[in-house]
């Protein structure tokens, strides 16, 4: 790793981050392809201490590159391609979050969960159905972390759909990869019991968010909005949430859509108790429940985002094949495909797109994944990589 030490115009507001930034300790602070959308933030990474991995091929020239006057005299840098796969960058952040989580750093928490939201909202724009996929076809690690994980994913995609600028978003997502601090191992332990919860469970559940406000404040979380979100993200329009019993307005959009990014995450994975509904049995609970639990308004939302065959879902089709839903179209009905299985039990090797717009395609039902048989790859369903250069 450089030791070079950067200076605030190094660094270009609204452009993805061409190489690894560390600490003086040589912690990943910032990884290549973050993007850096404020000035206050920028001024305080630089200030503190912010390193360079210059991550290039040298090459000779005949003067220094004056881009970046810290290289040695008498080399360029020459841009390094490579690949970058949503679906591991998703993996590495839920790796990253989990670690994170378990052994918070004194005085690096805020910016580090920072962090992984910008690589979360990366990874959005490089594809978002592959993104909102995960939720479906991704079920390696701790379920807790994957819990939160679905909530950031989700809340970024319906605040996107709302309107919501870049630094709103993440405001929310940091909130959604904190949000249940205060019960992680409660999580999991729901996940693999083979009963309903008990009343001290439930006791928990109930008070965990106030817990876990305290918690962040203790970690260092000064922002309000943050606070707040996290605050509120189990109280429900009608008063019977917890722990305040808000109502209606009392309790602000983002909360809410938090509140059902994660009962849509809760349900969509199940417990040892419970199985996981299909992503349509979902939805018309969520949005039969609009003016109890959500502002209706929000639940139409949700449906309009997500669509009634997300990413990821497993379908059967006409003409009795089994595809995964990759691509969501202006038709919630008619997404794009890929078969994997066709109707004569042949597990294909390269899965083939389908349109559903095509009557033979149309898709019938919904399959519940775990009834496939085999492990899927999302390389073949969707893009290896996304090729970016990296300084």
């Amino acid at each position: 790793m450089s030791n070079t030490k950067l200076q605030t115009g190094q660094i270009q507001l609204g452009k993805p981050l061409p190489f690894d930034a560390f600490d003086a300790e040589g912690q990943l602070l910032l990884r290549r392809g973050v993007v850096i959308d404020s000035q206050h933030q920028l001024d305080g990474l630089v200030e503190r201490g912010l390193y360079r991995d210059f991550g290039t091929e040298r090459m000779w020239g005949d003067s220094p590159d004056p881009a970046h006057p810290d290289l040695i005299p008498g080399f360029t840098a020459r841009p390094v391609a490579r690949k970058v796969s949503v679906f591991e960058q998703m993996a590495q952040i839920q790796k990253q979050l989990e670690a994170l989580l378990t052994a918070p750093p004194v005085g690096l928490f805020v910016e580090r969960v920072q962090h992984l939201a910008e690589r979360l909202q990366y990874a959005f724009k490089l594809d978002s159905d592959a993104a909102l996929a995960t939720i479906q076809i991704q079920h390696e690690g701790r379920y807790a972390i994957r819990r939160l994980m679905h909530g950031a994913i989700l809340i970024e995609l319906l605040m996107a759909q709302a309107g919501g600028s870049e630094g709103q978003r993440r405001v929310v997502i940091c909130a959604a990869l904190t949000m249940n601090i205060a019960m992680l191992d409660m999580q999991d332990e729901l996940y693999h019991q083979a009963v309903p919860p008990s009343e001290g469970q439930k006791a928990l559940v109930r008070n965990h968010a106030t817990q876990g406000v305290a918690m962040l404040r203790e970690l260092g979380v000064t922002s309000e909005s943050w606070l707040s979100i996290v605050a509120q993200h189990h109280e429900t329009i009608d008063g019977l949430g917890s722990p305040l019993g808000l109502t209606g307005e009392q309790i602000s959009r983002p909360a809410q859509l938090l509140s059902m990014a994660d009962r849509y995450g809760a349900m969509a994975t199940g417990r040892g108790y419970r199985t996981p509904a299909l992503p349509n049995v979902v939805l018309k609970q969520i949005f039969m429940d609009k003016d109890k639990g959500v502002d209706a308004n929000l639940a139409s939302l949700l449906v309009k985002a997500v669509g009634i065959y997300p990413p990821g879902s497993l379908v059967e089709l006409a003409n009795g094949d089994i595809a995964v839903v990759v691509k969501r179209t202006q038709s919630a009905s008619q997404p794009v495909v890929r078969c994997v299985k066709t109707y004569r039990k042949e597990i294909l090797e390269q899965p083939r797109k389908r349109l559903t717009s095509e009557p033979a395609y149309a898709i019938t039902r919904l399959i519940p994944i775990a009834q496939l048989g085999f492990e899927l790859n999302p390389a073949l369903l969707w893009d290896e990589g996304f090729e970016v250069d990296a300084l």
